[in-house]
Formats: C-alpha cells, structure tokens, sequence
C-alpha cells in the first residue's frame, strides 16, 4: 500500500506531461491497474484480485501510453488479459493460458500413453472435497497400477488417469457426487409474550392452555383448531406441507395473541441454507464496555474499550432425508443488558444459550423456549381529580407491584425448495399460507363466539328453571 501511496504521488506530479518517471518495486497488479486507470484515463473493470508482484525499472521517462503495455504483459504472464468493452478495459481469463494449464496437469499425472486419461469438470461440488474420497477408494485396491487422481481448485476439475474400466468407475462415481445440493429456507420468529395477557387472552375467548411456554402455546393452538368445523381449502398451496392445518392454526395462534398485544414480535429473521451446510444470522447491536484506564505521566487519562454484541445469534444447520424430513441442528444464543447504570459505568450483561437437535416436517415448526424473565412491574391507580389532590390525594390511590413473566421464545420452520424451484416461488406460497391463516383466525374466532353466545343462553336458562322451582316450593304451589 505504501508503494501505491508513493507511485500515485509521484505519477501525479508528472501528469502535466506526455512523459512519466515510472520505477516500480514490489507493487501488486491490482495496484498498477489502479494506477493505469488514472494514467490514461480510462475505466478498468477486474472481478477478481490478483497479488501477483509487478517490478519495473527504467532509466528514462516514457510515454504514458506504455504504461497500458506494462500492465497487458504483467496480466498475459499470470493467465489473464485486458479487452476493451464499449469504451471500458476489462480484465478476463485467458482461455489459452486454461488450456495449456490443462494440458500441464495432465503431462504431470501421467507419461505413459497406454493410460486412459479423463477430465471431469464440476458444476456442484468442490474437487478438493472429492479427492480424499476418490483416494481412500483407490488405496483400498492396493494396485500399484491403480487410478491415478489430481485436481485443480481454480478449474475445479478432477483429473483421473489409470486403466480404462477403473477410470470409468471412477467417473460415474464422481457423477453421482456432483449433484445439485438442496436447499432450504428456514424462518424463525423471535417473539416475546406475556403469561398474563396470554392467560387472560385464553379466558377470554375460552380457550384452554392459556400458557405462554413452548408447549402451552401448541395447546392454545390446538385448542384454536378444535372441532374441526372450519373447513380451509389448503390445495391451492404448492409446497408439500404434510400437515398444513396444525401449521396454519399455529400461524393462527401467534396472529392473535399479537393482535392483542399478549406477543411482541421483536424479529423475523430468515436463511437460505444449502443441505447439511451451517448458516448463521445475528440480530442485535454491539456495545462499549470500558476495560481499563491509564495515566500518563503529564496526566493525560486514556480509556480503553472493547466492543461486545449484544442480541440473538442464531445458528442451523439443516440436513434432509429422502422422506422430506429435516434434521435441525440449532444453536441459539441471546445477550441482553441485565440493568442500565451510569454513563461511565459498564453494564451487567447476561448470556443464555440453548442448543438443540430436532426432526421436523417440511413446514413443520419447532419451539424453542425456556427464556423466561421476571420483572416486578409498579402500578398507580387513582380517582380522578382527588387522586391528585395534595396531602389526601395518597388516599384517593391504589399502588400495585405485580410479578409479570416475560417469555422469549423463538420459532423456527424449515422449507425444502424443490429441485426445480427457487426462492421466489417459495416466498410466494408462504404469502399464501399467511391469507389462509388469517381466514382460519377469522372463521375460528367467530365459532368460539358463537359457542360462547350458545353456552351463556344454556347458562341462563338453567338459571331460571332453578329460580322458578325455589319460588314455587318457598310459596308450596
């Protein structure tokens, strides 16, 4: 960088000229092209970096124009080329130098022309991956004619060279390795709920399990879908969801208990994850926390700090089975501010972390619980107008501390993209899913009114019947 720093100084005081001083020691080809593009003046577009060492020496100015030449014969000796596009230099591969890189390989496997020599290129795995193994395969057969196996990463090709019925097992195994990975899109939902709008929310509409906990809310659910007088046409959705009503009810569950404010939805997070590869997401802030404080002799004071993220780390790693089930690996870990201090104090921090394993559905959702809280929350009651009467207003109050229990808890569906799909495709069904949530919420609080209309109306009347016979027998007719 210092070479850059210095070559761009030096260039820029000659720019007044056709001429420039150019000596160049140690410096990048990355480096010269950006100094090439503010030479000439042109744009030059290169996808990829390259740290191969440029050094040029020379004894006289040269014309600017050859600094372009430098850099083509410093890009031809490291396999790549500059052509110009509408106006713009591009830096490519050059096919020759892939071609005689090729050949290269192949000459350094084997001398002996009696061998068969194959050439697989791969569109889905790394060769790396392959060659340990194509070479336990190999070494088990303890010939010492046996197939001979080399790969390029850059290509990632794999080469194989030995007897023709070994290198064409060989190949039809490699074949059957370099398939197209699954991919799945997992969403998590990382809500918060309160046990007391939860449990009162259950009361309220008469729904039982009105807990908070991973398993009261499958039970709220449950008991949301009971009856199964709610008929939702579920065909019109594409992905193979084996059991799609529990999935809707659910969604169903968490729309209500948001509606009523009883579940703060804090993140939603998603991943796209390729087949038994781990993916990660962090949803949070980073914070400072003060480590140390020094003084210096002159009495300078200097604070040190050092960053810490605060939030939810969440990790998965999916793995599929022919039956379209998925195996999770899960790891969640949740930072949080235990309590604010002072500005010039550090904060308490706390950490939880559950890790976990789980088969699942495709579409089928996991429950992850357990990170509860606990806080002791004050309330003021008081009667309008005397409540704030000075001196006699305390008597007009009605002060409360309540233990309210905050759960987080986070809420992960795995979807298996089908082979002949993409991500679109499945955003677009799950919005589908989300309408016929909100129908099914609908239609399923409509049926708990009415059961409830019909209850109070059996309630009433029994009331009376009661009523009536203790008149009659009081006043013996």
């Amino acid at each position: 960088m210092k070479h850059l720093l210095f070559f761009l100084f030096f260039v820029t005081l000659s720019f007044c000229n056709d001429y420039i001083d150019v000596n160049i020691k140690g410096l990048t080809i990355n480096e010269l092209i950006i100094i090439t593009s503010k030479v000439i003046g042109k744009n030059i577009l290169t996808t990829q970096k390259i740290d191969a060492l440029v050094n040029f020496v020379s004894n006289k100015p040269i014309k600017k124009s050859e600094l372009l030449n430098i850099l083509k014969i410093s890009l031809q000796s490291n396999g790549y080329e500059l052509i110009e596009e509408n106006d713009i230099l591009k830096v490519v591969k050059n096919e020759n130098t892939r071609v005689k890189k090729i050949d290269r390989i192949q000459n350094r496997i084997t001398k002996n022309s009696n061998r068969v020599k194959e050439l697989i290129f791969l569109s889905n795995v790394e060769a790396k991956n392959l060659q340990t193994v194509l070479e336990n395969i190999v070494l088990k057969k303890e010939d010492k004619e046996a197939c001979k196996i080399a790969i390029d990463e850059e290509l990632n090709v794999v080469i194989l060279s030995g007897k023709e019925d070994e290198v064409k097992e060989l190949k039809e195994l490699v074949k059957k390795m370099d398939r197209q990975r699954e991919q799945i899109y997992v969403k998590a939902k990382i809500v918060e709920l309160d046990d007391n709008m939860v449990e009162e929310i259950g009361l309220q509409y008469g729904i039982l399990g009105g807990k908070s906990y991973s398993g009261g809310i499958y039970t709220f659910s449950n008991s949301l879908n009971s009856g199964n007088a709610i008929a939702i046409n579920t065909q019109a959705i594409g992905l193979e969801i084996p059991n799609v009503s529990s999935t809707i009810a659910l969604g169903a569950t968490l729309n209500l208990l948001n509606r009523t404010y009883a579940l703060d939805i804090i993140s939603e997070p998603s991943l796209l994850c390729i087949n038994n590869k781990e993916s990660q997401i962090y949803v949070g802030e980073t914070i400072s926390l003060q480590t140390g404080t020094t003084v210096t002799d002159g009495g300078n004071q200097t604070i040190t700090y050092e960053r810490e993220d605060i939030g939810l780390t969440l990790k998965v790693k999916p793995r599929v089975f022919k039956e379209k089930k998925v195996v999770l690996k899960i790891d969640t870990l949740v930072e949080s501010i235990k309590n604010r201090v002072s500005i010039n104090a550090n904060p308490d921090t706390t950490k939880k972390q559950i890790i976990t394993e789980a088969i699942l559905n495709n579409g089928e959702s996991v429950i992850i619980g357990g990170l509860t809280e606990k806080r002791n929350e004050k309330s003021v009651e008081k009667v309008p107008l005397l409540g704030e009467v000075p001196l006699i207003g305390e008597l007009f109050k009605n002060r409360a501390t309540t233990l309210n229990s905050k759960n987080l808890i986070i809420i992960i569906t795995p979807y298996i993209i089908p082979s002949n799909k993409d991500l679109t495709y499945v955003r677009e069904e799950l919005a589908k899913l989300k309408s016929l949530e909100d129908k099914f919420l609908e239609e399923s609080l409509k049926r708990l009114k009415d059961k409830q209309k019909k209850e109070n109306r059996v309630e009433d009347s029994s009331t009376k019947q009661k009523y009536s016979k203790e008149v009659k027998e009081y006043f013996g007719i």
